[in-house]
């Protein structure tokens, strides 16, 4: 009996959506030097998303990231907040930047960075601090900016695609924030990452430090930088999201995962982030990390691993596990019923 190809899934639903593409209409090739095609049409389309901010699209969201801080100017001396409930890119990028990193407790209820404890740890030479919207739940970043006046926010947006606070996306409420369409995504393309920035002045600065000198040009920047690091996205990768985009529908998913939260709740089962406040567009459930003994509920339970950001800072690795349950897991019936 033949095998499956295992990338089957994945190639027809490429194929899909070059075919899908042909039947665009455009009116400029896809470039990643001009920025043309698809990539300036989800770049317009994600604009769309998070109340018309500027976009810029990026090879990933650690690129972004990268992007973002060195534009705003994160160096040597500088300190950026960072949640201590995160994964490694955040840590990594701030130390290739030559700032110190300095993690923040997160709120247990939500798993994101805690407004009053980053207050706690704001210094003179506090410069950024990274709201990481981990697994889909929304920090608090209105209470960031009260806390820390004049520090540049960079949203994680990387899991929560499509995710509110206060009825307002996630990726519209800092200074700027990066997105991710890869691997583990709500949104998987492949690889591709976004840059969302709160006004024109910021999109400039970041096509001087990451853009191609004629995407600079192109893109309204006076006297274009010829040593940029020029970070392009593949196109291949702008087109599949274009199919994507099409797709999705974000407020879908919040609904069901907070029907799915409620069901929960009714048993006892608490939810991490499922609150009035924010709409969770994830996939999955992160339950709070009690222990689950119903065989109704454990059954189905998975876990997802969390690296411990101040261990791993100061020389040691430590994980935090926290249950999960998927949103449409046949345990989800049996609770309703």
């Amino acid at each position: 009996m033949a095998i499956e190809h295992p990338d089957r899934e994945w190639i027809e639903r490429t194929i899909a959506s070059l075919e899908a593409w042909l039947r665009t209409d455009v009116d400029t090739p896809t470039s990643q030097i001009t920025g043309g095609g698809a990539i300036g049409r989800v770049e317009a389309r994600l604009s769309a998303l998070h109340s018309d901010r500027p976009v810029v699209l990026m090879p990933s969201a650690t690129g972004a990231l990268h992007a973002v801080l060195s534009a705003v100017g994160v160096g040597p001396g500088d300190e950026v907040l960072i949640p201590d409930h995160d994964w490694t890119s955040s840590l990594a990028v701030v130390r290739m930047l030559g700032a110190t990193p300095v993690a923040v407790p997160v709120d247990p209820t939500t798993l994101t960075i805690d407004p009053a404890a980053a207050l706690v740890r704001l210094s003179a030479a506090t410069r950024a601090v990274i709201a990481t919207h981990l697994f889909g739940i929304a920090a608090d970043v209105p209470a960031l900016r009260v806390a820390l006046p004049g520090v540049v926010i960079v949203e994680d947006c990387a899991q929560a695609l499509g995710s509110t606070l206060d009825d307002r996306p996630v990726g519209s409420l800092g200074d700027a924030a990066v997105l991710s369409m890869g691997p583990g995504k709500r949104l998987d393309v492949g690889e591709l990452g976004a840059l969302v920035l709160c006004d024109a002045d910021l999109r400039t600065a970041v096509l001087r430090v990451a853009a191609h000198p004629v995407r600079q040009r192109l893109g309204g920047v006076r006297l274009p930088r010829l040593d940029a690091f020029a970070v392009r996205p593949h196109p291949l990768a702008a087109v599949l999201l274009d199919a994507a985009l099409s797709d999705d529908d974000p407020g879908a998913v919040i609904e069901a995962h907070r029907r799915t939260a409620r069901a929960l709740a009714a048993r006892g089962v608490r939810v991490l982030g499922a609150d009035e406040r924010r709409g969770v567009a994830a996939n999955t459930l992160v339950l709070a990390p009690d222990r689950y003994t119903s065989t109704t509920i454990a059954a189905h339970v998975g876990h997802v691993d969390v690296i411990d950001i101040g261990a791993l800072a100061s020389g040691s690795s430590t994980l935090r596990r926290y249950p999960v349950v998927a949103v449409d897991a046949p345990v989800i019936q049996d609770v309703r019923g």
